[in-house]
């Protein structure tokens, strides 16, 4: 498991700084490391020099906390000690993250021409870019448009057409107001019905019921009174006046808002209102109502001529709604074509290819040739197992000691067997070759063989080899 650097190595322990330049004494530094002179015999060597724990303690004090800084932070943070900073260096300042724009960067991270932030939650306008609201007003959605121009805008329609509607036949109608309304209609007019002719009538109250001038005149017949009597100028009588000639008789009465004229033929009776203004009467049934002439004609206004322009179901054939679209151009409906996405995932990229099964797959050429490279011809070179039979490894030495070493021994050879493979023959035949590698001088090394063992190490460079002690005989030792 991956240890989390949250508190770096020896932070409350005792702990060195190390220097980054070599120092003049052979001391460890960032630069040189561990020198020779911690490598050298610590019993005859007076220059050697012990691994010290304070600086141990304080290099690897250096090492977790550089860890740490990246497994906590994702980067290193900056520091003054890093500068210069390389261009698109990354670096956590001041619970930010900041990339360098430029080379050899001095500048300490802010917002400017030599850094810029880098954010997990960057916006559209963070990167130039429009947001998804933005793109919404700006564009239209894909689609198969008209070009511009082509139609009408809506304020355009608007001027140029009436809401959609169940219209009279275009005509020359009064515009409203110029016609009473059916309310006034009725309070000035009489319902439609079968009325006598047209005539100078009495209103109905405005003259004697044939019972009430039976009992208030005389029968009609040839009188002296006022008979053939003539008039110069007018001649008035209170509320009402009348004449009649047999059955047929005429009365005209004042009223309050006008007059009435009654007139009886025979059985038949007439009553026809005056109205209190000027103008010519028309006999009922010579004009249209209301109703009629709404259902007959449109409201007065300046129409187009029929057939001019498109009704709404003919405009939503051929044109779109009102819209924020995007540029004019030859675009596929939604869904006719692929997404990007969708291309990207069915087609591989334009280029030149040769017909499926023309050739190899990558794992059917894996599978069938071996990796391009200069080969020997088969049989004009051995195998290795052959090699191994015929040849001794590289850097074989072979026998470098055969005689006797038991506790206390040592033997001076001729090669530094350091960090090499030594090969030891015991007594004990059954055991054979021991591999043995010793790293550096004065370390001692054990080897178990079963219930025997040998524990040594070198001095003088690796070229004196010490048996410390063992519970075997040591005839002979190989180096490779």
């Amino acid at each position: 498991m991956t240890t989390i650097f949250k508190t770096p190595f020896a932070t409350q322990g005792d702990k060195a700084s190390i220097p980054v330049e070599i120092q003049p004494d052979g001391s460890v530094s960032y630069t040189q490391g561990y020198g020779y002179d911690y490598e050298r015999d610590q019993v005859t060597d007076p220059a050697a020099k012990d691994i010290e724990r304070e600086k141990m303690n304080g290099i690897f004090h250096d090492i977790t906390e550089a860890i740490g800084e990246i497994q906590l932070f994702g980067f290193p943070k900056w520091d003054e000690a890093g500068k210069p900073y390389a261009i698109r260096a990354i670096v956590y300042h001041k619970n930010k993250v900041w990339q360098s724009k430029v080379e050899n960067n001095n500048i300490e991270p802010v917002a400017g021409n030599a850094w810029v932030e880098l954010k997990a939650d960057a916006t559209a306008g963070d990167v130039g870019a429009y947001s998804k609201t933005e793109s919404d007003q700006r564009f239209q959605p894909l689609g198969n448009y008209t070009p511009s121009g082509y139609s009408y805008s809506k304020a355009e329609t608007d001027t140029k057409y009436q809401p959609k509607g169940n219209y009279a036949p275009a005509g020359n109608y009064a515009n409203k107001g110029d016609s009473y309304t059916k309310t006034e209609s009725d309070g000035r007019y009489q319902s439609k019905g079968n009325y006598q002719p047209s005539g100078n009538y009495a209103l109905a109250g405005a003259s004697y019921t044939k019972a009430e001038s039976d009992g208030k005149y005389q029968p009609k017949g040839n009188y002296a009174l006022l008979s053939g009597a003539s008039f110069t100028g007018a001649s008035y009588a209170k509320d009402e006046i009348g004449a009649y000639s047999g059955t047929n008789r005429v009365h005209l009465k004042t009223l309050a808002d006008g007059g009435a004229l009654a007139i009886t033929t025979g059985s038949e009776y007439r009553i026809v209102r005056i109205p209190y203004q000027n103008g010519t009467m028309s006999l009922a049934g010579d004009s249209y109502t209301k109703t009629e002439s709404d259902g007959r004609y449109q409201a007065k206004g300046s129409y187009a001529t029929a057939g001019s322009s498109y009704t709404k179901a003919e405009s939503d054939v051929r044109y779109q709604s009102k819209g924020n679209y995007q540029p004019v151009g030859n675009y596929a409906l939604v869904g006719a074509s692929y997404t990007k996405a969708e291309s990207d995932g069915k087609y591989q990229p334009k280029g030149s290819y040769q017909a499926s099964g023309y050739s190899y797959s990558k794992a059917e050429t894996d599978n069938k040739y071996q990796p391009k490279g200069s080969y020997a011809t088969a049989g004009s070179s051995y195998t290795k197992a052959e090699s191994d039979s015929r040849y001794t490894p590289k850097n074989w030495v072979g026998e470098i000691y055969n005689g006797t070493l038991n506790d206390g021994n040592s033997v001076k050879v001729n090669y530094d067997i350091r960090g090499r493979s030594l090969y030891m023959l015991s007594d004990r035949n059954e055991i054979g070759l021991t591999e043995i590698r010793i790293p550096a001088d004065n370390l001692l090394v054990t080897i178990n063989n079963g219930d025997k063992w040998t524990r040594m190490k070198t001095t003088e460079n690796g070229t004196r080899i010490h048996i410390v002690a063992t519970t075997l005989t040591i005839k002979k030792l190989y180096l490779i």
